[in-house]
């Protein structure tokens, strides 16, 4: 998988949450290339199922295997349209408005009886020059943000409507060391470790009805997963999505190495199945890091893991600088090595996997 190339074409699809359409129709043949049947349901989640390679011994059925990850991005919304034109924001998740000043933007219109448009902005705001001393010692609010499309107030009308979605722009860039920055890499990174474990179970064997899901709306609560998780009606899960790395000022305590990825424990993680996953690391020479937890993970998982009467579900998460901005930072052997955990983990899943889950 040329993981780079994925990268770049992630970053500039729309899709902010409850707005996919766009990303989802771009991941749908990427996966009909690895899986035996994609859809895209009514949430735009994308489900693509890759059946068992072979049968169980006794004849019953496929274990149903739910490995989900989220294609939703956090963004913003148009709110108001000033007298000179410019753009109030709303925001589509958590969007720090100390990230915004000097950004550049795309404002997705959608103007009556017209084809949409996306519009190339920038956000400004108030110069320190003309700040008060009082004022300076504050960080800027997103009220105090404005977008600005370098159009007569006239023409912004007749293109921009209130609720237009606006999305950051932060195209994927290559760093040194085999890093890469970009926007939307959480979670659509961990999109490519699901597209990565396909790909290497393409020469894999396995007793597992597998269905990889590119959820929607987790950023703002999961709605996705949990409505893709009631449908599929999995026996287990594996959810996936970014965790905080280390950056100079983190509390060591609450952030991850870099150098590999992570599993989760805690009251929300099904505890024998992280026992699993831990052996499948170890025998497989996969070096993994651990995180806690205390009630919610504030992913997936915590949706999937309540659906119908209970799924067992594991989280894996792939460490991430600078969370939530339009330069999030990860390596890319990282991304590699979680599609290799995920890989070995289900074909290392035999019968009777379930017999001592809840011992």
């Amino acid at each position: 998988m040329d993981i780079f190339k994925y990268l770049e074409g992630m970053a500039v699809q729309h899709g902010p949450s409850g707005a996919e359409g766009e990303v989802s129709q771009w991941l749908k043949p990427q996966f009909e290339a690895l899986c035996d049947e994609v859809t895209i349901d009514a949430l735009y989640n994308v489900v693509a199922v890759k059946k068992a390679t072979r049968k169980t011994s006794d004849g019953s059925p496929a274990p149903r295997v739910m490995i989900a990850a989220h294609q939703d991005e956090i963004a913003l919304m148009v709110s108001d349209i000033l007298p000179d034109g410019t753009l109030r924001m709303g925001q589509v998740g958590g969007v720090d408005p100390r990230i915004l000043p000097a950004a550049t933007v795309t404002v997705h219109a959608k103007p009556d009886g017209k084809e949409p448009q996306k519009l190339l902005g920038v956000i400004g705001s108030t110069p320190p020059h003309l700040l008060s001393a009082a004022d300076r010692q504050s960080n800027y609010t997103r009220e105090a943000l404005f977008v600005d499309l370098g159009l007569p107030v006239g023409e912004v009308k007749a293109l921009v409507s209130i609720g237009d979605s606006i999305t950051l722009q932060g195209p994927a860039t290559k760093l040194l060391n085999d890093r890469v920055a970009s926007k939307t890499m959480d979670d659509r990174a961990c999109i490519g470790c699901l597209l990565d474990a396909a790909e290497r179970l393409q020469k894999m064997s396995h007793i597992c009805d597998i269905y990889f899901v590119a959820t929607s709306q987790e950023e703002v609560g999961s709605k996705g997963a949990m409505t893709a998780a009631y449908a599929i009606n999995p026996d287990l899960a594996v959810a996936l999505d970014v965790g905080h790395a280390i950056i100079p000022q983190s509390r060591p305590d609450t952030c991850l190495p870099l150098d590999a990825p992570a599993l989760t424990y805690g009251p929300f993680i099904q505890h024998k199945l992280l026992d699993n996953m831990k052996n499948v690391a170890k025998n497989h020479a996969i070096k993994i890091n651990t995180e806690f937890a205390a009630s919610s993970t504030y992913t997936d998982a915590d949706n999937i893991i309540i659906a119908r009467t209970g799924i067992p579900t594991v989280l894996i998460s792939l460490p991430l600088k600078y969370m939530h901005t339009t330069v999030e930072t990860l390596d890319t052997k990282v991304l590699s090595e979680c599609g290799r955990l995920l890989a070995h983990f289900i074909v290392d899943l035999e019968e009777g996997w379930d017999k001592e889950l809840w011992n």
